[in-house]
């Protein structure tokens, strides 16, 4: 793989050590040239939306081939969030049921289940600890009157990594439903879809998509167990069909959860997942990992540790500095740019990134005394 030219299609890393991704995703620039185009035409009046319609189902097929599933069992959506809500205001409330759902989630993954009281849920929150979620804290939770665990496959503020096979298997007894936010994961990492009930996903971070840009996976068994809860000109099975009066009939497939599309965004979805998808998730994995581990492994020589152990560990990783606003400053005044979420220094490696990169930020961590 020539990283190297991969890295030049990104004018992120130019004139900087970009290490945000967690925060989003800068576009390459085969995506902004698509997006201004979009823009152009749209300016002047020369665009067809139904050309911008269609860079929607582009994305959703390369979204789909990410995960390895059918197209047909995706929705376009403007937010993970959304996704959530979908989940959350659509399934049935049986009397008694309960959710179970992480203290610290990123609160996109949060409030879609605790507004739910207002339903009858009974919401349970499962603290974390070492920044994570403990399988045994998880057990105790789940219960036969479990309906849903919501969790995130990479913790945005930690990174840390969820065992998803290992909660899926604590669901099934019980016959509650996994709902997965993969925001900080897909595009970055493989996930074991086949555990999953719901994945909802922002494109604007790991598939460099505009943000504007969201998907979400329904298993198809589980389909029929939803309402669509923002039901829309975009329902029907037929959607161009008509745009008045009573639909004849809804979607048979997860398109039944599609919104209208902000068109630009995904445009440049539609250019930046097929992008990711070239350069191959598996490969970007392998990448990100090893960048991720080279900075790991670098941290303990300056005297730094990430906040926890390797097999829990993702592309993001995250450490206690004294000062993390200070830190993130001298970082940014060396041209190091990275983020702080609950209290921590958090660095992202993505396949753009390199091992200057890391070192760089090595060097200047160092010269600060973080």
């Amino acid at each position: 793989m020539d990283w190297q030219a991969i890295r030049e299609q990104f004018p992120a890393t130019r004139e900087q050590t970009y290490l945000d991704t967690a925060s989003y995703g800068p576009g390459p620039i085969p995506v902004r040239r698509a997006v201004e185009e979009a823009i152009a035409t749209w300016s002047d009046g020369r665009g067809e939306w139904r050309v911008w319609e269609e860079a929607g189902e582009t994305a959703r097929k390369g979204f789909a081939a990410v995960l390895g599933v059918r197209p047909e069992s995706i929705a376009l959506l403007p937010a993970m969030s959304v996704g959530a809500g979908q989940v959350a205001e659509g399934m049935p409330a049986p009397p008694g049921a309960n959710i179970v759902v992480g203290e610290e989630e990123f609160r996109s993954n949060l409030l879609p289940w605790t507004v739910q009281e207002s339903r009858g849920f009974e919401v349970r929150l499962v603290p974390f600890r070492e920044h994570g979620l403990a399988l045994d804290d998880l057990a105790a939770a789940i219960d036969a009157k479990t309906a849903l665990v919501a969790v995130s496959a990479v913790q945005s503020a930690t990174g840390f990594r969820a065992p998803l096979e290992e909660i899926a298997e604590l669901c099934a007894p019980h016959g509650a439903r996994l709902f997965v936010d993969g925001t900080q994961a897909v595009g970055a990492l493989r996930l074991p879809v086949e555990v999953i009930d719901y994945l909802a996903v922002a494109a604007y971070k790991w598939l460099l998509a505009p943000r504007g840009c969201a998907f979400l996976y329904v298993r198809p068994d589980r389909l029929d167990e939803l309402r669509p809860f923002n039901a829309n000109w975009k329902t029907p099975a037929d959607p161009y069909a008509d745009y008045y009066g009573p639909a004849p009939e809804l979607a048979d497939t997860a398109r039944r959860f599609d919104v209208s599309l902000g068109w630009p965004a995904w445009v440049g979805a539609a250019t930046s997942i097929p992008f990711v998808l070239d350069v191959g998730i598996e490969s970007i994995e392998r990448r990100d990992l090893a960048l991720a581990a080279r900075f790991r492994e670098g941290l303990s020589e300056i005297g730094l540790a990430p906040l926890f152990p390797p097999e829990r560990s993702s592309q993001i990783v995250s450490l206690r500095v004294p000062d993390p606003d200070a830190t993130r400053r001298g970082l940014a005044e060396a041209r190091v740019v990275a983020s702080v979420r609950h209290g921590c220094l958090r660095t992202a490696f993505h396949f753009y990134n390199d091992e200057s990169d890391v070192d760089r930020a090595l060097e200047v961590l160092g010269g600060l005394g973080a």
